[in-house]
């Protein structure tokens, strides 16, 4: 079985959404880090206070079948309502302590799968 990372990198105000969709996709759980972003274009500024923005990075490990979905489903909303958005897969080559009932639910639904 070979896992992969998600990763979901948007504006915060989209993370609610995002979050929402790769739950409907099959994603359970997934770490949320805040950060800041930046870029090449000029900085926005609101009262001599230069705003850059607040990012979410949202990181799932799933299974790789299942997060091909999950990008696909995340990918569907961004064409359809453009956000500030990057979503990407990195391959695990090495993990230790994924959650056993985790692992009996991708277990279990590669074999559903097999059975189709």
């Amino acid at each position: 079985m070979k896992f992969v990372a998600l990763v979901v990198i948007a504006s915060t105000q989209y993370e609610e959404k995002l979050k929402d969709i790769a739950k409907e996709a099959g994603a359970g759980g997934g770490t949320i880090l805040q950060g800041k972003g930046s870029s090449l274009g000029e900085k926005k500024s609101f009262f001599a206070l230069t705003f850059e923005g607040n990012q979410s990075v949202i990181i799932y490990i799933l299974e790789e079948k299942l997060s091909r979905a999950v990008l696909k489903a995340i990918n569907t909303e961004i064409q359809n309502n453009p956000t500030d958005c990057i979503a990407f897969t990195m391959p695990i080559s090495h993990m230790v302590g994924l959650d056993r009932e985790l692992l009996k639910v991708f277990e279990d639904s590669i074999k559903l799968e097999e059975n189709l």
